[in-house]
């Protein structure tokens, strides 16, 4: 799991049923931290024994986020309390450890959680969070982000926010998407397309006009409702991929009651990641008044931009060749191609296996990317793009192109790979490889006498000519 960079709005969100807790936060709070043999020396000292089972969970959510900071990977619950610090998994789990003690089931669930507007368009399995049933209904709590944050730079930073202890579903599902869609506890599911392709935005906001994480326009107005009395609107922007502090600009403000609109127009041709902060006054204070924000994000790209060749990058640095490669099969760029493999035998893209699946799934591409490649040993490394793997080989002069390979595919899988298979599988192409697309895989397995798991690898592949 990475680490989680989560950034809060100045406003603080609290549960309603935070306030009913207090009494229980209370107590929680005076234990001291020690050295623990067992966890049931630890559970004795959270949980009073006139506490009834909803009190018990939040004594010990409570515990958890008072006393475990974000950090090193601790592997088993008694070392998270013992070191004081885990990542998410660790937080999941301890939740999990002390709620059987209390006969409370407690559920490890996991999938994506959105941390900034770099993720829109993104999924990655990259979180935990627990569901707990108290009094036959399953509640949503997220420890992890309910203990604090970790700042730029990379330190945590303790700040209690109870809206993570059993926030609404339909709230939750903002910023996090099951594996198992059914953990969603929506009564009508939000797909992991709609999910990765939302705008960013804080739950003081509702009604939000903006239903897409990526505009393709530069003149358009927002419209949302707010129980705040914001006063104005500033907006901060970013080229795609990069990073930095930056200057606001103000934008109009329209307000009617708790309605609220904002007008966008941006004149410089370009695909950027947008903040619009939204400026409110909490309380007077002997200086003044304090302002605080909320903030909506997304990402725009102007109807002419066009995605440019990189005019910089180093053949032994793997981290600058991810934008290369996208680029050379986003635009079918041989010359390039060739400049990055002076050696290669490969004179036109088109005489590489998965090149045009590659290309096609590429076709809305607007010079977004995640920058991360993973090493496959003996100086191989592999860049993910969609449900391709682009392979390079270390060289005397640096990385080199290997091959291009497709993702092995399962359920929960989505991306135009999926729906390649599906074509093939004579189904509905989606997109999203779902438990419909699984029986349909399991049944051509089992007539081709194949391992009959739903999982398409290498033979699967084969069979279907794919």
């Amino acid at each position: 799991m990475k680490n989680f960079i989560f950034f809060v709005s100045l406003i603080i969100f609290s549960s309603l049923n935070s306030q009913n807790f207090e009494h229980v936060y209370e107590n929680v709070i005076k234990i001291k931290p020690k050295t623990y043999s067992n966890l049931n020396d630890l559970y004795n000292q959270i949980v009073l024994s006139s506490y009834d089972s909803e009190e018990k969970v939040h004594a010990i959510a409570r515990y958890i986020t008072e006393n475990i900071k974000y950090g090193n990977r601790a592997k088993s619950p008694l070392n998270t309390i013992n070191s004081g610090e885990g990542v998410c998994q660790d937080y999941s789990e301890l939740f999990i450890a002390l709620c059987d003690i209390a006969g409370i089931e407690n559920i490890y669930v996991s999938g994506d959680g959105r941390t900034s507007v770099s993720d829109i368009g993104f999924f990655n399995s990259n979180h935990s969070w627990n569901l707990v049933k108290i009094n036959n209904n399953y509640q949503i709590f997220d420890l992890t982000w309910a203990a604090g944050a970790v700042n730029n730079d990379n330190k945590f930073i303790k700040d209690f926010n109870p809206y993570y202890f059993n926030t609404p579903p339909d709230l939750f599902i903002r910023n996090h998407f099951p594996d198992d869609e059914k953990w969603q506890l929506l009564s009508n599911p939000v797909t992991k397309n709609e999910y990765i392709n939302q705008p960013t935005y804080d739950q003081s906001i509702f009604n939000l006009s903006l239903k897409t994480g990526v505009v393709k326009d530069n003149n358009f107005s927002i419209t949302f409702n707010s129980k705040n009395e914001f006063h104005s609107a500033t907006i901060y922007k970013w080229n795609l991929n990069e990073y930095g502090s930056t200057n606001g600009i103000s934008i109009p403000l329209e307000k009617e009651g708790n309605n609220y609109k904002i007008f966008i127009s941006e004149d410089i041709t370009g695909a950027y990641r947008y903040n619009i902060s939204l400026w409110s006054y909490s309380a007077k204070t002997e200086s003044g008044s304090t302002s605080i924000s909320s903030s909506i994000k997304f990402k725009l790209i102007t109807p002419d931009f066009k995605v440019i060749k990189p005019k910089t990058y180093d053949k032994r640095d793997p981290w600058g060749l991810i934008e290369a490669y996208l680029y050379v099969f986003h635009s079918l760029d041989n010359n390039f191609f060739k400049e990055l493999n002076p050696n290669s035998k490969i004179t036109n893209l088109n005489q590489i296996k998965y090149f045009n699946s590659l290309n096609k799934s590429l076709s809305d591409w607007f010079g977004d990317y995640k920058r991360y490649y993973v090493n496959i040993g003996k100086g191989d490394i592999y860049y993910p793009y969609d449900n391709f793997r682009v392979i390079l080989s270390k060289a005397e002069q640096g990385y080199v192109f290997k091959e291009i390979r497709r993702e092995t595919l399962k359920i929960g899988k989505s991306g135009y790979g999926v729906k390649e298979l599906q074509k093939k599988l004579g189904i509905k192409p989606t997109g999203f490889f779902d438990k419909n697309l699984e029986n349909v895989v399991k049944s051509f397995q089992k007539s081709n006498n194949l391992n009959v798991d739903g999982i398409v690898g290498e033979m699967t592949f084969k069979i279907l000519g794919m």
